[in-house]
Protein backbone atom coordinates (compact mmCIF):
# COMPACT_ATOMS: atom_id res chain seq x y z
CA UNK A 1 0.00 0.00 0.00
CA UNK A 2 1.58 3.46 -0.99
CA UNK A 3 1.39 6.71 1.07
CA UNK A 4 1.35 4.32 4.42
CA UNK A 5 5.11 5.25 5.06
CA UNK A 6 6.79 3.45 8.26
CA UNK A 7 3.19 3.17 9.76
CA UNK A 8 2.46 -0.46 10.55
CA UNK A 9 -0.91 -2.15 11.37
CA UNK A 10 -1.75 -4.74 14.34
CA UNK A 11 -4.87 -6.53 14.62
CA UNK A 12 -6.29 -7.27 17.69
CA UNK A 13 -6.08 -11.07 18.54
CA UNK A 14 -9.45 -12.70 18.63
CA UNK A 15 -10.95 -12.95 22.82
CA UNK A 16 -13.98 -15.24 23.86
CA UNK A 17 -16.64 -14.41 25.97
CA UNK A 18 -15.17 -16.25 29.16
CA UNK A 19 -11.73 -13.66 28.74
CA UNK A 20 -13.71 -10.94 28.12
CA UNK A 21 -15.36 -11.19 31.51
CA UNK A 22 -12.60 -12.29 33.65
CA UNK A 23 -10.48 -9.03 32.15
CA UNK A 24 -13.21 -6.88 33.34
CA UNK A 25 -13.86 -8.78 36.77
CA UNK A 26 -9.85 -8.09 37.42
CA UNK A 27 -10.57 -4.35 36.12
CA UNK A 28 -13.58 -4.43 39.21
CA UNK A 29 -11.70 -5.97 41.70
CA UNK A 30 -8.37 -3.38 41.11
CA UNK A 31 -11.11 -0.15 41.31
CA UNK A 32 -12.28 -2.15 44.40
CA UNK A 33 -9.18 -2.13 45.93
CA UNK A 34 -8.46 1.55 45.23
CA UNK A 35 -11.63 2.88 46.46
CA UNK A 36 -10.79 0.51 49.89
CA UNK A 37 -7.63 1.79 49.82
CA UNK A 38 -9.12 5.56 49.69
CA UNK A 39 -11.33 4.86 52.17
CA UNK A 40 -8.77 3.69 54.33
CA UNK A 41 -6.63 6.64 54.50
CA UNK A 42 -9.75 8.93 54.34
CA UNK A 43 -10.77 7.07 58.12
CA UNK A 44 -7.31 7.65 58.89
CA UNK A 45 -7.08 11.31 58.58
CA UNK A 46 -10.45 11.85 59.65
CA UNK A 47 -9.67 10.04 62.78
CA UNK A 48 -6.23 12.16 63.64
CA UNK A 49 -8.29 15.35 62.60
CA UNK A 50 -10.79 14.37 64.97
CA UNK A 51 -8.01 13.19 67.78
CA UNK A 52 -6.15 15.75 67.06
CA UNK A 53 -9.44 18.21 67.58
CA UNK A 54 -10.11 16.59 70.60
CA UNK A 55 -6.76 17.06 72.03
CA UNK A 56 -6.54 21.17 71.27
CA UNK A 57 -10.16 21.45 72.54
CA UNK A 58 -9.17 19.98 76.08
CA UNK A 59 -5.66 21.26 76.57
CA UNK A 60 -5.37 23.48 79.59
CA UNK A 61 -2.43 26.06 79.81
CA UNK A 62 -1.30 27.72 82.38
CA UNK A 63 1.36 30.04 81.75
CA UNK A 64 2.19 32.54 78.65
CA UNK A 65 4.49 34.28 76.99
CA UNK A 66 4.62 38.30 76.10
CA UNK A 67 5.61 38.46 72.75
CA UNK A 68 5.33 42.57 72.22
CA UNK A 69 4.68 45.32 75.36
CA UNK A 70 3.15 48.59 74.03
CA UNK A 71 3.49 51.21 76.33
CA UNK A 72 -0.11 53.59 76.55
CA UNK A 73 -0.63 57.07 78.64
CA UNK A 74 -3.69 56.14 80.56
CA UNK A 75 -6.13 58.36 82.32
CA UNK A 76 -7.14 57.70 85.18
CA UNK A 77 -11.01 55.86 85.70
CA UNK A 78 -10.35 54.68 82.17
CA UNK A 79 -12.86 52.19 80.57
CA UNK A 80 -11.79 49.83 77.47
CA UNK A 81 -13.53 48.21 74.97
CA UNK A 82 -12.56 46.00 72.11
CA UNK A 83 -14.29 47.56 68.66
CA UNK A 84 -13.61 46.35 65.42
CA UNK A 85 -10.69 44.38 66.38
CA UNK A 86 -9.32 47.64 67.70
CA UNK A 87 -9.00 48.98 71.43
CA UNK A 88 -11.84 51.20 72.22
CA UNK A 89 -10.48 53.79 75.60
CA UNK A 90 -12.98 56.30 76.89
CA UNK A 91 -13.64 58.35 80.56
CA UNK A 92 -15.34 61.41 81.52
CA UNK A 93 -13.41 63.69 78.97
CA UNK A 94 -12.52 61.97 76.05
CA UNK A 95 -12.53 58.62 74.30
CA UNK A 96 -9.28 57.35 72.54
CA UNK A 97 -9.77 54.77 69.61
CA UNK A 98 -6.13 52.86 68.57
CA UNK A 99 -4.90 49.99 66.93
CA UNK A 100 -3.88 47.34 68.43
CA UNK A 101 0.31 48.54 67.86
CA UNK A 102 -0.90 51.95 70.03
CA UNK A 103 -1.18 54.00 66.87
CA UNK A 104 -3.99 56.38 67.24
CA UNK A 105 -7.21 56.31 65.05
CA UNK A 106 -9.21 59.23 66.08
CA UNK A 107 -9.71 61.16 69.27
CA UNK A 108 -12.84 62.74 70.75
CA UNK A 109 -13.05 64.66 73.41
CA UNK A 110 -16.00 65.82 75.82
CA UNK A 111 -17.38 65.94 78.96
CA UNK A 112 -19.25 63.23 80.42
CA UNK A 113 -19.72 62.26 84.46
CA UNK A 114 -20.58 58.62 83.15
CA UNK A 115 -20.10 57.89 79.82
CA UNK A 116 -21.99 55.11 77.95
CA UNK A 117 -21.57 53.59 74.77
CA UNK A 118 -23.53 51.45 72.26
CA UNK A 119 -22.15 49.36 69.27
CA UNK A 120 -23.45 47.96 65.80
CA UNK A 121 -20.99 46.92 63.82
CA UNK A 122 -19.19 49.77 62.08
CA UNK A 123 -20.76 52.29 64.11
CA UNK A 124 -20.13 53.67 67.98
CA UNK A 125 -22.09 55.85 69.99
CA UNK A 126 -20.75 57.64 73.40
CA UNK A 127 -23.79 59.26 75.34
CA UNK A 128 -24.04 59.97 79.35
CA UNK A 129 -27.68 58.64 80.76
CA UNK A 130 -29.41 62.38 81.95
CA UNK A 131 -27.74 64.35 79.34
CA UNK A 132 -28.20 65.74 76.28
CA UNK A 133 -25.38 65.43 73.99
CA UNK A 134 -24.53 62.15 72.05
CA UNK A 135 -21.30 61.22 69.40
CA UNK A 136 -21.69 59.26 66.72
CA UNK A 137 -18.30 57.72 65.62
CA UNK A 138 -16.95 54.71 63.27
CA UNK A 139 -13.90 53.03 62.54
CA UNK A 140 -12.11 56.26 61.07
CA UNK A 141 -13.81 58.80 62.82
CA UNK A 142 -16.66 61.18 63.86
CA UNK A 143 -19.73 60.63 61.67
CA UNK A 144 -22.15 63.51 63.34
CA UNK A 145 -23.52 64.57 67.13
CA UNK A 146 -26.67 65.00 68.35
CA UNK A 147 -27.81 67.74 70.52
CA UNK A 148 -31.29 67.21 72.68
CA UNK A 149 -33.58 69.30 74.84
CA UNK A 150 -34.48 66.68 76.78
CA UNK A 151 -32.83 64.51 78.91
CA UNK A 152 -31.28 61.22 77.55
CA UNK A 153 -32.42 57.36 79.12
CA UNK A 154 -30.79 55.17 76.61
CA UNK A 155 -29.28 55.23 72.95
CA UNK A 156 -29.26 52.60 70.23
CA UNK A 157 -27.35 52.74 66.68
CA UNK A 158 -27.47 50.81 63.99
CA UNK A 159 -25.36 49.25 61.30
CA UNK A 160 -26.03 51.96 58.92
CA UNK A 161 -25.33 54.28 61.48
CA UNK A 162 -28.90 55.80 62.31
CA UNK A 163 -29.21 56.29 65.83
CA UNK A 164 -32.31 55.93 68.23
CA UNK A 165 -32.78 58.17 71.13
CA UNK A 166 -35.24 57.48 74.19
CA UNK A 167 -35.63 60.25 76.14
CA UNK A 168 -37.76 61.16 79.56
CA UNK A 169 -39.07 64.27 81.11
CA UNK A 170 -42.02 65.35 83.68
CA UNK A 171 -44.10 62.15 82.77
CA UNK A 172 -43.11 61.80 79.56
CA UNK A 173 -41.28 59.37 77.03
CA UNK A 174 -39.86 60.43 73.62
CA UNK A 175 -38.38 58.70 71.09
CA UNK A 176 -36.31 60.44 68.49
CA UNK A 177 -34.62 58.41 65.54
CA UNK A 178 -31.87 60.68 63.80
CA UNK A 179 -29.55 60.01 60.48
CA UNK A 180 -25.91 59.71 61.57
CA UNK A 181 -25.14 63.37 60.46
CA UNK A 182 -27.73 64.07 63.34
CA UNK A 183 -30.64 64.72 61.25
CA UNK A 184 -33.79 64.10 62.79
CA UNK A 185 -36.07 61.22 61.14
CA UNK A 186 -38.87 60.75 63.42
CA UNK A 187 -40.30 61.01 66.60
CA UNK A 188 -42.77 59.70 68.56
CA UNK A 189 -44.35 60.20 72.38
CA UNK A 190 -44.74 57.34 75.39
CA UNK A 191 -47.51 58.88 77.80
CA UNK A 192 -46.12 57.15 81.18
CA UNK A 193 -49.89 57.04 82.84
CA UNK A 194 -51.09 55.20 79.70
CA UNK A 195 -48.06 52.85 78.56
CA UNK A 196 -45.87 52.97 81.22
CA UNK A 197 -42.41 54.38 82.06
CA UNK A 198 -39.57 53.66 79.22
CA UNK A 199 -36.51 51.55 80.21
CA UNK A 200 -34.68 50.39 77.23
CA UNK A 201 -34.79 50.84 73.39
CA UNK A 202 -33.04 48.75 70.30
CA UNK A 203 -32.91 49.58 67.03
CA UNK A 204 -32.33 46.72 63.92
CA UNK A 205 -29.13 46.23 61.94
CA UNK A 206 -30.66 47.89 59.10
CA UNK A 207 -32.93 50.43 60.97
CA UNK A 208 -36.23 48.93 59.64
CA UNK A 209 -37.35 48.34 62.89
CA UNK A 210 -37.76 49.90 66.39
CA UNK A 211 -38.51 47.76 70.22
CA UNK A 212 -39.04 49.48 72.92
CA UNK A 213 -39.67 47.88 76.77
CA UNK A 214 -42.12 49.48 78.96
CA UNK A 215 -42.72 49.41 83.03
CA UNK A 216 -46.06 49.77 84.49
CA UNK A 217 -46.41 49.79 88.03
CA UNK A 218 -49.95 51.02 88.15
CA UNK A 219 -52.48 49.82 90.75
CA UNK A 220 -49.59 48.22 92.71
CA UNK A 221 -49.22 45.59 89.71
CA UNK A 222 -45.50 44.84 87.76
CA UNK A 223 -46.27 44.57 84.36
CA UNK A 224 -43.44 44.94 81.06
CA UNK A 225 -44.50 45.76 77.83
CA UNK A 226 -42.38 45.14 74.89
CA UNK A 227 -43.16 47.46 71.72
CA UNK A 228 -41.95 46.87 68.22
CA UNK A 229 -42.57 49.69 65.85
CA UNK A 230 -41.90 49.44 61.43
CA UNK A 231 -40.29 52.41 59.58
CA UNK A 232 -40.94 50.19 56.54
CA UNK A 233 -44.29 50.03 54.20
CA UNK A 234 -45.63 47.45 56.26
CA UNK A 235 -45.44 50.05 59.74
CA UNK A 236 -46.89 52.74 57.46
CA UNK A 237 -50.47 51.13 57.31
CA UNK A 238 -49.98 50.96 61.56
CA UNK A 239 -51.07 52.86 64.15
CA UNK A 240 -48.42 55.31 65.28
CA UNK A 241 -46.32 52.50 63.19
CA UNK A 242 -46.52 49.72 65.60
CA UNK A 243 -46.92 46.29 64.77
CA UNK A 244 -46.39 44.20 68.09
CA UNK A 245 -46.54 44.60 71.31
CA UNK A 246 -46.77 41.93 74.33
CA UNK A 247 -47.32 42.14 77.58
CA UNK A 248 -45.63 40.45 81.13
CA UNK A 249 -47.19 40.31 84.74
CA UNK A 250 -44.82 40.53 87.66
CA UNK A 251 -41.77 41.00 85.33
CA UNK A 252 -39.38 43.79 84.82
CA UNK A 253 -38.02 43.66 81.77
CA UNK A 254 -34.33 46.22 81.77
CA UNK A 255 -32.59 45.83 78.30
CA UNK A 256 -33.64 44.96 75.14
CA UNK A 257 -30.77 44.35 71.94
CA UNK A 258 -31.46 43.41 68.15
CA UNK A 259 -28.50 40.60 67.72
CA UNK A 260 -29.25 41.06 63.99
CA UNK A 261 -31.98 41.95 61.83
CA UNK A 262 -34.80 40.23 62.21
CA UNK A 263 -33.89 38.62 65.66
CA UNK A 264 -34.26 40.34 69.45
CA UNK A 265 -33.44 39.39 73.07
CA UNK A 266 -35.48 40.86 75.41
CA UNK A 267 -33.60 40.35 79.23
CA UNK A 268 -36.09 39.62 81.95
CA UNK A 269 -35.55 39.54 85.73
CA UNK A 270 -37.39 36.38 85.50
CA UNK A 271 -37.08 35.71 81.69
CA UNK A 272 -35.01 35.62 78.33
CA UNK A 273 -37.57 36.10 75.75
CA UNK A 274 -36.35 35.53 72.00
CA UNK A 275 -38.38 37.17 69.14
CA UNK A 276 -38.30 36.87 65.70
CA UNK A 277 -39.38 38.45 62.14
CA UNK A 278 -38.75 40.32 58.84
CA UNK A 279 -41.70 42.68 59.65
CA UNK A 280 -43.61 41.81 62.51
CA UNK A 281 -41.41 40.05 65.44
CA UNK A 282 -42.73 37.53 67.06
CA UNK A 283 -42.25 35.27 69.97
CA UNK A 284 -40.36 31.97 69.16
CA UNK A 285 -38.46 30.94 72.71
CA UNK A 286 -39.01 31.98 76.63
CA UNK A 287 -36.48 30.74 78.48
CA UNK A 288 -36.81 30.90 82.28
CA UNK A 289 -33.13 30.29 84.17
CA UNK A 290 -32.79 28.09 87.15
CA UNK A 291 -31.53 31.07 89.71
CA UNK A 292 -31.67 34.68 90.07
CA UNK A 293 -30.28 36.54 87.18
CA UNK A 294 -26.85 37.66 88.06
CA UNK A 295 -25.44 38.43 84.84
CA UNK A 296 -25.86 38.59 80.86
CA UNK A 297 -23.70 38.36 78.53
CA UNK A 298 -23.46 37.83 74.28
CA UNK A 299 -22.32 38.39 71.00
CA UNK A 300 -23.54 37.61 67.37
CA UNK A 301 -24.02 34.12 68.23
CA UNK A 302 -24.84 33.05 71.37
CA UNK A 303 -25.73 34.55 74.56
CA UNK A 304 -25.62 33.01 78.44
CA UNK A 305 -27.17 33.61 81.35
CA UNK A 306 -24.97 33.52 85.05
CA UNK A 307 -26.54 33.05 88.27
CA UNK A 308 -25.81 32.14 92.14
CA UNK A 309 -25.87 28.10 92.04
CA UNK A 310 -28.54 26.54 93.53
CA UNK A 311 -26.07 24.16 95.71
CA UNK A 312 -23.84 24.40 97.90
CA UNK A 313 -20.86 22.47 95.71
CA UNK A 314 -20.25 25.09 93.32
CA UNK A 315 -20.68 29.25 93.62
CA UNK A 316 -21.96 29.82 90.33
CA UNK A 317 -23.70 28.42 87.19
CA UNK A 318 -24.01 29.45 83.37
CA UNK A 319 -25.97 28.56 80.94
CA UNK A 320 -24.73 29.52 77.17
CA UNK A 321 -27.60 29.35 74.06
CA UNK A 322 -27.31 29.70 70.70
CA UNK A 323 -29.65 32.56 68.99
CA UNK A 324 -32.63 29.93 68.21
CA UNK A 325 -32.74 29.29 71.98
CA UNK A 326 -31.16 25.94 72.38
CA UNK A 327 -28.89 25.37 75.48
CA UNK A 328 -25.19 24.63 74.08
CA UNK A 329 -23.54 24.54 77.14
CA UNK A 330 -24.42 24.45 81.46
CA UNK A 331 -21.23 25.19 83.31
CA UNK A 332 -20.09 25.57 87.07
CA UNK A 333 -17.19 27.40 88.04
CA UNK A 334 -16.02 29.04 91.20
CA UNK A 335 -14.33 32.19 90.58
CA UNK A 336 -15.91 35.01 92.44
CA UNK A 337 -15.97 37.28 89.49
CA UNK A 338 -16.42 41.09 88.45
CA UNK A 339 -17.29 40.12 84.57
CA UNK A 340 -18.30 37.38 82.46
CA UNK A 341 -18.11 38.07 78.49
CA UNK A 342 -17.64 36.27 75.06
CA UNK A 343 -14.24 36.98 73.80
CA UNK A 344 -14.26 37.15 70.01
CA UNK A 345 -13.12 33.83 69.51
CA UNK A 346 -16.03 32.74 71.31
CA UNK A 347 -14.51 31.72 73.99
CA UNK A 348 -15.89 32.58 77.45
CA UNK A 349 -13.97 34.74 79.74
CA UNK A 350 -14.64 34.53 83.31
CA UNK A 351 -12.24 37.03 85.04
CA UNK A 352 -11.90 39.44 88.15
CA UNK A 353 -9.08 42.07 88.49
CA UNK A 354 -6.56 39.47 88.88
CA UNK A 355 -7.72 36.17 88.04
CA UNK A 356 -9.11 34.76 84.89
CA UNK A 357 -10.71 31.62 83.30
CA UNK A 358 -11.05 31.00 79.70
CA UNK A 359 -13.82 28.04 78.63
CA UNK A 360 -14.66 26.65 75.24
CA UNK A 361 -18.11 26.13 74.52
CA UNK A 362 -17.80 22.49 75.13
CA UNK A 363 -17.32 23.22 78.39
CA UNK A 364 -13.54 22.52 78.13
CA UNK A 365 -10.96 24.98 80.50
CA UNK A 366 -8.09 26.57 78.24
CA UNK A 367 -6.57 28.88 80.52
CA UNK A 368 -6.53 29.90 83.85
CA UNK A 369 -4.17 32.03 85.43
CA UNK A 370 -3.66 34.78 88.47
CA UNK A 371 -2.02 37.76 87.59
CA UNK A 372 0.12 39.96 89.96
CA UNK A 373 -1.31 43.39 88.78
CA UNK A 374 -4.72 43.84 87.87
CA UNK A 375 -5.77 43.69 84.51
CA UNK A 376 -8.38 46.15 82.49
CA UNK A 377 -9.73 43.72 79.43
CA UNK A 378 -8.89 41.21 77.60
CA UNK A 379 -8.82 41.35 73.75
CA UNK A 380 -8.32 38.10 71.80
CA UNK A 381 -6.02 37.84 68.94
CA UNK A 382 -6.02 35.24 65.76
CA UNK A 383 -6.68 31.92 66.34
CA UNK A 384 -6.91 30.84 70.01
CA UNK A 385 -3.51 31.19 71.25
CA UNK A 386 -3.09 34.61 70.86
CA UNK A 387 -4.55 37.28 73.30
CA UNK A 388 -4.20 41.35 74.80
CA UNK A 389 -4.03 42.37 78.05
CA UNK A 390 -5.19 45.58 78.75
CA UNK A 391 -2.66 46.73 81.93
CA UNK A 392 -2.13 49.64 83.43
CA UNK A 393 -0.35 52.14 81.15
CA UNK A 394 0.63 49.35 78.49
CA UNK A 395 -1.13 46.52 76.22
CA UNK A 396 0.37 42.93 76.61
CA UNK A 397 0.40 40.60 73.50
CA UNK A 398 0.66 37.28 74.46
CA UNK A 399 0.63 34.00 73.53
CA UNK A 400 0.01 30.88 75.75
CA UNK A 401 2.63 28.60 76.83
CA UNK A 402 2.95 24.68 75.78
CA UNK A 403 3.38 23.96 79.92
CA UNK A 404 -0.26 22.11 80.54
CA UNK A 405 -2.38 19.47 81.73
CA UNK A 406 -5.31 17.45 80.44
CA UNK A 407 -8.92 16.72 82.11
CA UNK A 408 -9.13 13.72 83.22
Amino acid sequence: MQGSGNRKLYALPNQSAEELEELKQKIWIHRMKILILIFVILGVVIGIVGFLYLYFERKQYHDYEVTEQIKRNDAQAAEYEDFQGNILQYTKDGAVYSDLSGNVIWNQTYEMQSPRISTCQNYLVIYEQGGSKIYIMDTTDSRGTINTTIPIQRVSVSAEGTVAVLMENAGTGYIHVYEKSGKLLASGELHIENSGYPLDIAISNDAGKLAVTMLDINEGNVKSAVVFYNYGAVGQNEIDNIVGSYSYSDMVIPSIRFVSNNRLLAFGDKEIILFEGTQKPEVVQEISPQGNIRSIYYNDNYFGIAYDHLSSAKKYHTDVYNMKGKCVLQLDFELDYTEISFLQNNLICIRNDRQCLFYTLRGSKRFEYTFDRSIYHIISGKGQMEYLLILNGETDRIKLKDSYTHER
